[in-house]
C-alpha cells in the first residue's frame, strides 16, 4: 500500500468559496461531467445527501469529499436546514503518473480546526499578490495532506469497527449538532438520554471521541458563535447573550472573558479599529 504524502502541491482555482446553499438548491445529474479538475468541498453547517458511485453519502458538519473527473455526484439538502460548505477548485501540480486520489469520503475528529483553517486560506485566497496566494496554497496543500493522513489513520483503527464506530457517530453527530445550532444545545442529561447513555457514560463516551466534556463543547461552540455575531452582527451584548443560551448577560460576559482574555465590548471595539501597518 502506497503511503500518501502529508502535504500536496497544488493551484488553487480562481472560484473557491464558502457558500450557502439556497433552499432549493441541488446537485443534478449533469454537473459530474463537467468537472475536469478536483474539487474538496468540507460541510460546516446542514444537513444532506449525495449520491456516488458507491452509494449514499450523509452530508453533515464536518465530512469533506475529494471529488474528482469520472465519478457520479448527485446531492440534495433539507431546506430547513441548508447545507453551507467550503468549496475549493484546484489541480494537482506534477502529480505521479497514473495518480487517484487515495479517498473520496475525508473525515475529522477536529472539525473546528479544519474550519478555522479553511476560513484562513479562503482569507488569504481573497488577497490581491503572489505572496498571499502562495501561502493559501501551501495551507490548502497541507491541510489537505493531514485530512487524508487522519481518514485513512482512522479507518485502519480497530477502535473504528462494529460498535466502537457506532458509538463514535452518534458522538460526531451530537457534537456536530451543538455546534450547528449551540443556542439551542440540549442539556447534557437530554443529550445523554436521546443517546442511550446514562448521563456519566455519556461524558466519559463523548470526551473520549471528541476530546471535550460535553458542556465544555456547548460553551466553546457559544463562544464561537458570540465571536463571529460580535463581528458581523449590530446586535447588543444582552442580545448575543440571550440567542447563544446564556442564563444572563453577566454569566455570559464572565465565560466570555474567562475564555478570551476581553470582555464582549472590548473584542467588538478592537475588531473596528484600523490596523496599523
Amino acid at each position: 500500500m502506497v503511503t500518501p504524502p502529508t502535504s500536496y502541491r497544488v493551484r488553487l482555482a480562481s472560484h473557491c468559496n464558502r457558500v450557502r446553499c439556497e433552499p432549493g438548491w441541488h446537485l443534478g445529474p449533469e454537473w459530474a461531467p463537467r468537472l475536469r479538475d478536483y474539487d474538496l468541498w468540507f460541510v460546516s453547517a446542514g444537513r444532506g445527501q449525495m449520491t456516488t458511485h458507491d452509494g449514499e453519502v450523509a452530508l453533515t458538519p464536518g465530512l469533506g469529499l475529494w471529488m474528482r473527473p469520472g465519478r457520479r455526484y448527485e446531492a440534495t439538502h433539507d431546506p430547513a436546514t441548508p447545507l453551507v460548505v467550503n468549496v475549493f477548485h484546484f489541480t494537482l501540480l506534477a502529480p505521479p503518473r497514473g495518480f487517484t486520489p487515495p479517498v473520496e469520503v475525508l473525515r475529522t475528529a477536529h472539525p473546528d480546526f479544519v474550519e478555522a483553517m479553511m476560513r484562513r486560506i479562503l482569507a488569504l485566497h481573497a488577497k490581491p499578490g503572489p505572496t498571499a496566494r502562495a501561502s493559501a496554497e501551501a495551507l490548502f496543500g497541507a491541510l489537505l495532506g493531514e485530512l487524508v493522513r487522519e481518514t485513512t489513520a482512522r479507518s485502519a483503527d480497530p477502535a473504528e469497527a462494529g460498535l466502537d464506530r457506532h458509538h463514535r457517530e452518534i458522538m460526531q453527530r451530537l457534537a456536530a449538532e451543538i455546534r450547528e445550532h449551540p443556542g439551542g444545545a440540549r442539556t447534557v442529561a437530554d443529550l445523554a438520554k436521546s443517546a442511550g447513555y446514562s448521563v456519566d457514560h455519556f461524558s466519559r463516551v463523548f470526551e473520549k471521541i471528541t476530546g471535550q466534556r460535553p458542556q465544555e463543547c456547548v460553551i466553546a461552540a457559544r463562544l464561537a458563535r458570540a465571536r463571529q455575531l460580535l463581528a458581523e452582527t449590530g446586535l447588543t451584548i444582552s442580545e448575543i447573550a440571550e440567542a447563544l443560551g446564556f442564563r444572563d448577560v453577566f454569566f455570559f460576559s464572565r465565560q466570555f472573558t474567562q475564555r478570551t482574555g476581553q470582555t464582549p465590548t472590548a473584542y467588538r471595539s478592537a475588531l473596528s479599529r484600523p490596523s496599523v501597518l
